[in-house]
């Protein structure tokens, strides 16, 4: 149950520019004389840098994907453009299942971190490990989580390659969950039930701030 590392210790992150104050404009003559050509320059140039510290002030959080309607079924050409897709948000994403006790005590921490952060750059998927007909169960347990994030079925071809894609580490149990970064890059897994502070310990440093 315990996270490790996967990918490294490099997170990806990097600082914001700050932006320094402009240099202060000349003071106008109180005496009516009109102020230079120069002087306006000067002026022109101040405020532009002014305008320019305002925009930059804040990172630019990327909109967040809408959800699929309902449960989609995602194979690896899915989750290659599902990942495309979430490039420039941090992304968590839960591998599960309906018949799983662990993932569904785990489940309602998930709920609170998506809700928590997700105005903040925080992208959260569900991939349910459950078969076809499984599909109003799903649908039922998510309505019962109050859960607005997208979740989909696993309908992979091969899912041992797409362990090892992932994380070689993995062993293939659920619940397994795993966070990317904004340029895509795996930061940390868990394979277990886990608690609502091991996620946000992990998520709060990857945000924009």
């Amino acid at each position: 149950m315990n996270p490790f590392l996967g990918g490294g210790g490099d997170k990806g992150w990097t600082q914001n520019q700050t932006c320094r104050e402009p240099p202060t404009t000349p003071s106008l003559s109180r005496r009516g004389i009109r102020p230079s050509a120069l002087g306006m320059r000067t002026f022109a140039s101040s405020l532009a840098v002014l305008l320019l510290c305002a925009a930059c002030s804040h990172s630019v959080i990327p909109s967040e994907p809408s959800p699929p309607k309902g449960i989609v079924a995602l194979d690896e050409a899915g989750w290659e453009r599902l990942r495309a897709q979430e490039r420039g948000r941090v992304l968590l994403v839960n591998f599960w299942a309906t018949w799983c006790e662990p993932c569904r005590e785990e489940f309602p921490g998930l709920v609170r971190l998506y809700n928590s952060y997700h105005g903040h750059g925080l992208s959260v998927v569900e991939i349910s490990m459950d078969e076809p007909d499984s599909r109003p169960a799903i649908e039922q347990f998510l309505k019962s989580q109050g859960a607005n994030f997208g979740s989909y079925r696993q309908q992979f071809k091969d899912f041992e390659v797409l362990v090892n894609s992932i994380n070689p580490r993995w062993g293939g149990g659920i619940p397994a969950t795993f966070l990317f970064d904004r340029k895509g890059k795996l930061i940390e897994s868990w394979e277990g039930a886990t608690t609502f502070d091991e996620f946000e310990r992990a998520v709060k440093p990857l945000l924009p701030e």
